[in-house]
């Protein structure tokens, strides 16, 4: 019986914590901050195993074409930019002010695993600024910006900066 009373006075003691927690404003959610500890590694550990646990079905389509990934430029242009940087850009003052930052996907979008990159484009993530894209975009829209990623660190700023002002056939009729 002396299990049982410690097993339930340990919950009512965590609940209780947990309310104390939510209700007292204890935790800072300012943006200034940076998580560090445990607070990071639970929301990195969240995230990751999230995505990862929803992108074991998502079939990826020929990402090399190169009509593709111009259309994907000019998306990636429009709307990624701001947050994650392209070929002979600095950092924005809006990806400054990012908490957790945006990856830098000049630098590490042809590390990300395309279906992974999709998903995350395409759903967004709670918390970090990342819109879902999905719910303005075909899913063939958001493959164009996830192959246009792909090639962001072997592209040039001139490269770069010619195809991402092509405009995609859909948008000019």
């Amino acid at each position: 019986m002396k299990i049982v009373y410690s097993v339930f006075f340990t919950l009512v003691g965590l609940a209780a914590f947990g309310l104390i927690f939510i209700y007292t404003g204890w935790f800072n959610v300012s943006a200034m901050n940076q998580d560090t500890g445990i607070t990071k590694w639970v929301l990195n550990n969240i995230r990751e195993n999230s995505i990862d646990s929803r992108v074991k079905d998502i079939k990826v389509p020929n990402l090399e074409d190169s009509s593709l990934i111009k259309i994907g430029f000019s998306h990636y242009k429009e709307m990624c930019q701001g947050c994650h940087n392209a070929p002979g850009f600095e950092e924005t003052d809006l990806a400054k002010g990012l908490n957790p930052s945006a990856p830098d996907l000049v630098k590490y979008g042809d590390k990300i695993p395309p279906e992974e990159l999709f998903w995350v484009t395409k759903n967004g993530i709670r918390m970090t600024g990342m819109p879902a894209w999905g719910k303005t975009h075909p899913d063939s829209k958001i493959w164009a910006i996830v192959a246009a990623v792909r090639k962001l660190s072997s592209t040039s700023a001139e490269i770069y900066d010619t195809y991402s002002k092509e405009k995609d056939e859909d948008e000019t009729e």
